[in-house]
C-alpha cells in the first residue's frame, strides 16, 4: 500500500523460514503477523488502499469489468478516501497473476480470488438510510441494492442473506433467535467488518496456499535460515491501535536485541579473560510491563474492556488512567483529550483511544459466519473454515468468584491476544537462533534519491536504538582482532624488526607499547586470549598512523613507479627515433639509388641510340650504295642484252639468200 512515508509498504509484518539439506533449499514457510485492516476501508489523505486493488481494476478488460460489475478506482469508497493517485496497474496484474500460476494456484482459485476482490469494492459502495422503526428504535434501508446483488452474485450467496446481516444482529436464546435492528452507524460497522473479514481471510488463505505449496515435509530436522521482516517504530500525527500493536512489537524486539548483544559481548569479555565492569544499558522492561503485564497492563485492560457489551472507549482510558496515574512512562492527556502518551525507548507516543474497542474485538458474527459457509464457492468456503477455525482458537471460559467456569459462552480471543502470543512464540523461535540485525533507514521523507535529510535519519536512528547501542560499544571494547592478523597488519609501522621466535600474543603487546599513540588515557587495549580488543578511539589512531604510513609508502611507490615508466618511455622512445632514423636513412638512399640508376639507364639510352642512329645511317648508305651499284648493272645489262639483240637482228636481215 502507499503510506505518507513509503510508496510500497507492506502493512504486515513477515517471518520466512527457508529450510536447508546437504546444501540445498528443501522448502520454505511464511507467517504473517498483524495485517492492517482498518486500510481496506479507510484510508489517510495522501494514501491508498492495497495495491492489488487498483492493479485489479486496470488489469481487467473492459468485458472482464463488465462481468465483475467493476468501473473505474475514483468511483469506490474504499479507495478514493486518501485522495491520492489512482492510476491502474495493468503490467502489475500481469505480473500478479503469471506470479500466482508459477505458484500452482489454479485457474478456479484465480477466478475465486478476483471475485472476493470485487465483492469488497461492491460492499465499500453500500449505503444507508435512517429509518423510524415501532416503539421510537432506529434502524436503516438500504440504498443500494445493486451493489448488495453484486457482492452476493461474486461470493455466490443469497442477496437477502447479506441484507438481514447488514441492518440487524441475531441474539441467540436456547429456544429462538432474536432479530435486533441496527443503527446507521452499526450497520455501517457491519458492512466494514465483513469486507475486512473478506480480504484478511483471502490474505489468510493466500500464505497458506503458498506454505503448502513451499513447505515440505521432513524440515523439522533441517537447517535454516530464518528473515524476519517486520514494521519499524511508528509515531504518527494520530497513533491508534494499530501503532500501539507495532510499537509493542519493537519494544520486545528492542528488548531481544539489548539481551542479545550485551549478553553475547559479557560472554565475549569472560571467554577472553578480560577485565571488565557489567555493561548497563537502559532496560525498557519497564515500558513492556506496562503495556503486558498481568494484570493491569494496558492490553489486558483492553481485552477486559473487550468482553463487556457496555464498555466503550472511554471507559477503557478511564481504567488506563486510573491504575497507571503514578507510572512515569505513561502520561495524561489535556482535559477533554481522548488519548494516553506513553515513554517508548524511541520516545514519547500518545495514543487516540477512538476505536480501539471494536479494532480489538474484530469478531466476525457468527450469523456472518454462517452466511459465507452457505456460499457455493470453493474458495469463499475455505476461508470461511479459516475464519471459524481463528474464531475458536483460544477461546477461554470466564471464572466465577469461586474459580469455577461460569455457563456462559467461550470468549473469543481479541487481536492483541493473539499478536501478543504469536509475539510471543516469535520471540521464542528466535532465541533458538543465531541472529544478525539489519536496520533500515530511510534517507528522507520526500521519496527523493540522492539526498541525505540528517535530522530524518538522526531521528530514525534514535527510533532504533542504535545510538544508545553505539554509545555502550564505544565504552567496551569493539574493536576485536586476532593476534597474527593485528601484528600482520600494523608492524609496518615499527622502527625496528619484529624480534623472531616470540608467540603473537607478545608480538602484539610489543606493537602496542612500541606504537606512538597507544598511550592514550585510560585502559584503551587488553590482551584477551585470543584477540587483541581495542577502544575505537585507539583504532582510530592506529588506523590514521597507519594509513599515514601507507600513504608515504604510496609516494615512494609512485615516484619508483613513475620514474621506472618514464625510463621505459625514454627507451622506448629512442627505440623508436633510431627505428625511424634507420628507416629514413634507408629510403632517402634507395630513393637515391632509385634516382641514380634512372640517370644511368637514361645515359645508356641516349648513348645506346645514337650509336645504333649512326649505324643505321651507314647501313641505309651502304643499302642506297648497294642498291645504285645493283640498278647501274641492271641497266648495263640491259644494254648489254639490247645490242646483242639489234646485232642478231641485224645480221639475219642481211643474210640474202642464194
Amino acid at each position: 500500500a502507499r503510506t505518507s512515508r513509503n510508496d510500497n509498504s507492506s502493512r504486515f509484518g513477515k517471518y520466512l523460514e527457508v529450510f536447508f539439506k546437504s546444501g540445498a533449499i528443501i522448502g520454505a514457510k511464511i507467517t504473517q503477523y498483524l495485517l492492517e485492516k482498518s486500510r481496506i476501508v479507510t484510508q489517510a489523505p495522501g494514501e491508498r488502499n492495497y495495491h492489488v486493488f487498483y492493479e485489479l481494476l486496470g488489469g481487467l478488460s473492459e468485458a472482464e469489468r463488465t462481468k465483475y460489475g467493476l468501473l473505474e478506482a475514483d468511483k469506490y469508497f474504499y479507495l478514493n478516501q486518501g485522495a491520492s493517485d489512482c492510476s491502474p496497474g495493468r503490467v502489475d496484474w500481469i505480473s500478479l497473476q503469471g506470479a500466482m500460476q508459477v505458484l500452482g494456484v489454479s485457474e478456479s482459485e484465480r477466478e475465486g480470488i478476483v471475485n472476493v476482490l470485487a465483492s469488497v469494492l461492491h460492499l465499500g459502495n453500500i449505503y444507508f438510510h435512517r429509518r423510524q422503526l415501532r416503539h421510537g428504535q432506529e434502524g436503516v434501508e438500504i440504498g443500494s441494492e445493486a451493489e448488495i446483488k453484486w457482492a452476493a452474485h461474486l461470493l455466490q450467496i443469497p442477496s437477502e442473506g447479506i441484507l438481514r446481516s447488514l441492518t440487524s444482529r441475531i441474539t441467540e436464546t436456547r429456544s429462538e433467535r432474536l432479530y435486533t435492528p441496527l443503527s446507521i452507524d452499526q450497520a455501517l460497522d457491519a458492512r466494514d467488518a465483513l469486507a475486512k473479514a473478506l480480504y484478511s481471510g483471502l490474505f489468510n488463505w493466500l500464505v497458506l496456499r503458498i506454505n503448502s505449496i513451499v513447505y515440505k515435509g521432513g524440515a523439522h530436522d533441517a537447517h535454516r535460515i530464518s528473515i524476519l521482516d517486520i514494521f519499524g517504530f511508528e509515531n504518527l500525527d494520530e497513533n491508534s491501535f494499530e501503532q500501539l500493536c507495532i510499537n509493542y512489537a519493537n519494544e520486545s524486539l528492542q528488548l531481544y536485541f539489548n539481551k542479545h548483544v550485551f549478553k553475547l559481548e559479557q560472554a565475549e569479555y569472560l571467554k577472553e579473560r578480560l577485565e571488565w565492569s557489567a555493561l548497563e544499558w537502559e532496560d525498557n522492561l519497564p515500558v513492556i510491563h506496562l503495556l503486558a503485564k498481568k494484570p493491569v497492563g494496558i492490553f489486558h485492560l483492553l481485552d477486559d474492556e473487550s468482553n463487556f457489551p457496555r464498555a466503550n472507549d472511554l471507559s477503557f482510558l478511564e481504567k488506563c488512567h486510573y491504575n497507571h496515574a503514578l507510572n512515569e512512562l505513561y502520561s495524561r492527556p489535556r482535559i477533554g483529550a481522548q488519548e494516553f502518551g506513553i515513554t517508548h525507548y524511541a520516545g514519547q507516543v500518545w495514543y487516540s483511544v477512538e476505536g480501539f474497542l471494536e479494532k480489538n474485538r474484530d469478531a466476525l458474527r457468527m450469523d456472518v459466519i454462517e452466511l459465507l459457509s452457505s456460499s457455493s464457492d470453493p474458495l469463499v468456503g475455505e476461508m470461511t473454515k479459516q475464519l471459524k477455525a481463528q474464531r475458536d482458537i483460544g477461546k477461554t471460559l470466564p471464572r466465577g468468584v469461586n474459580g469455577r467456569f461460569v455457563t456462559m459462552k467461550p470468549r473469543t480471543p481479541t487481536v492483541a491476544a493473539r499478536f501478543s502470543d504469536s509475539l510471543q512464540q516469535l520471540l521464542q523461535s528466535m532465541a533458538k537462533c543465531n541472529p544478525w540485525f539489519v536496520r533500515c533507514v530511510k534517507p528522507n521523507n520526500d521519496k527523493q534519491a540522492l539526498r541525505m535529510d540528517m535530522p530524518c535519519v538522526l531521528q530514525q536512528l534514535r527510533y532504533l536504538g542504535m545510538l544508545d547501542t553505539i554509545k555502550i560499544r564505544q565504552c567496551g571494547y569493539p574493536v576485536r582482532l586476532r593476534f597474527q592478523h593485528f601484528v600482520e597488519r600494523y608492524k609496518h609501522m615499527l622502527r625496528t624488526p619484529l624480534p623472531r621466535g616470540t608467540p603473537y600474543r607478545e608480538l602484539s603487546r610489543f606493537v602496542l607499547e612500541s606504537l606512538p599513540g597507544t598511550n592514550t588515557e585510560g585502559p584503551d587495549f587488553q590482551l584477551g586470549a585470543t584477540r587483541v580488543f581495542l577502544r575505537e578511539s585507539l583504532h582510530r589512531v592506529l588506523e590514521a598512523s597507519r594509513s599515514e604510513k601507507l600513504r608515504l609508502a604510496a609516494v615512494i611507490i609512485q615516484k619508483n613507479v613513475r620514474g621506472m615508466l618514464a625510463r621505459k618511455r625514454m627507451y622506448r622512445q629512442q627505440r623508436g627515433a633510431t627505428a625511424i632514423q634507420k628507416q629514413w636513412r634507408g629510403y632517402r638512399e634507395r630513393k637515391k639509388y632509385v634516382s641514380l640508376k634512372t640517370g644511368i639507364v637514361k645515359a645508356q639510352a641516349i648513348v645506346r641510340g645514337r650509336i645504333q642512329r649512326v649505324r643505321y645511317s651507314k647501313l641505309k648508305t651502304e643499302l642506297k650504295r648497294r642498291r645504285e651499284a645493283e640498278q647501274r648493272i641492271q641497266k648495263e645489262t640491259a644494254q648489254k642484252i639490247a645490242k646483242e639483240q639489234m646485232g642478231a637482228t641485224s645480221s639475219s636481215l642481211l643474210d640474202i639468200p642464194a
